[in-house]
């Protein structure tokens, strides 16, 4: 099962919404690393963070996506010594080739770029009669997203605690 990894840039934005973010984030590091995982680890980043604990708990396929083609914006600021470097060309194609490699999402809170490789999922499905599982971590958001989202996306609020992935489902 390939795992891709959406969440903010910046720490402290998780704090403003639950002051025991780092202990949610290791509970789900311990939850998926038995699974391949795909994420842009930003220096400093919750991304970063989830790496750096999955490889400490013994996770042992970290992929690190890196728009190492990218000559618009750059890509200095990714860690790439927490895991396997995988080219996703630039920063425009980056939410596209997170979902074109995984099949689910775990969203670890909400950021501008996590919402576009949720929206990404629309048209990256398992199969052809199902959507791609996004699985939101409540302790994690400050609130649902817009309810229109839910005709084309499956969006899964659920409790850190109740995280359980098994071939795409719940």
């Amino acid at each position: 099962m390939r795992v891709g990894i959406i969440a903010p840039s910046k720490m402290d934005y998780l704090l403003e919404i639950n002051k025991n973010a780092a202990l949610i984030i290791e509970d789900v590091v311990k939850t998926l690393k038995g699974y391949e995982i795909y994420l842009v680890s930003d220096k400093g980043s919750v991304s970063e963070l989830f790496a750096k604990k999955y490889n400490e708990f013994g996770g042992k396929n970290m992929n690190i996506l890196v728009p190492s083609e990218d000559k618009e914006f750059g890509f200095e600021w990714i860690n790439q010594e927490v895991g396997k470097n995988v080219n996703c060309g630039t920063w425009r194609n980056q939410p596209e080739n997170l979902n074109e490699r995984t099949d689910v999402l775990v969203c670890l809170g909400y950021s501008a770029g996590g919402l576009a490789e949720i929206a990404y999922s629309k048209w990256f499905k398992p199969n052809k009669n199902e959507k791609k599982p996004i699985y939101i971590i409540n302790e994690l958001i400050s609130g649902k997203l817009p309810k229109e989202l839910e005709k084309n996306l499956d969006l899964r609020y659920i409790r850190y605690d109740h995280l359980r992935i098994e071939n795409g489902k719940r």
